[in-house]
């Protein structure tokens, strides 16, 4: 079943993004339960510390999550099976790149919208006729224009080291939460059958 609302889906993205990192090559800098340290400024009005960053609540994290992220985004306005991929989305690549996959995806069936990461009333629209699947496309190859440099297959960006976690965490999750709801459904008509 489709998590829908900020509080169903702000617990995914929580434990995607795990704790405190503050990897060199990531350009995020030090995170925080995937906030930034950027942000977190933000969110909080001011330039923060690392040590803010790394002391960062859950609570904290929720509430810049939905001040900066979910309001701004217009989630609440796209169709139900689309919220939990369209979200974890603009956490990950930003809301700029995360409406320019919806409106990829989208021009991918047809829409014939502009692919420039504002979100208006033609994308939202647009995007009710999009599925799940076409997103989750349009996302890997987001992920590997990150990774590749120049057209070149072998020639990889230090994003390369991130890959196989974007895809597994990110694109994958949603494929096997979806097969673990269907297996969960005949386990339960089983159930009742043999009962």
């Amino acid at each position: 079943m489709a998590k829908t609302t900020f509080d169903e889906i702000i617990e995914v993205v929580l434990a995607h993004e795990g704790g405190y990192v503050d990897d060199p090559d990531d350009r995020g800098g030090a995170t925080n339960f995937g906030v930034t340290q950027a942000s977190f400024s933000k969110y909080k009005g001011r330039d923060v510390t690392k040590d803010e960053i790394q002391n960062m609540t859950v609570e904290d994290a929720k509430a810049c999550y939905r001040q900066d992220f979910w309001d701004p985004a217009r989630v609440d306005q796209f169709d139900e099976d689309l919220r939990e991929v369209y979200f974890d989305m603009v956490v990950n690549h930003g809301q700029r790149n995360a409406v320019k996959i919806i409106q990829q995806a989208a021009n991918n069936r047809g829409a014939g919208i502009d692919v420039d990461g504002l979100i208006g009333p033609a994308t939202i629209r647009s995007a009710g006729n999009v599925s799940k699947e076409d997103v989750l496309l349009e996302r890997t190859m987001f992920y590997a224009n990150l990774c590749f440099n120049g057209s070149k297959y072998a020639n990889r960006t230090s994003q390369n080291k991130f890959l196989r976690g974007w895809v597994f965490n990110r694109v994958f999750y949603f494929v096997k939460s979806e097969l673990q709801d269907e297996i969960n459904e005949l386990k339960d008509k089983i159930k009742e059958l043999e009962g």
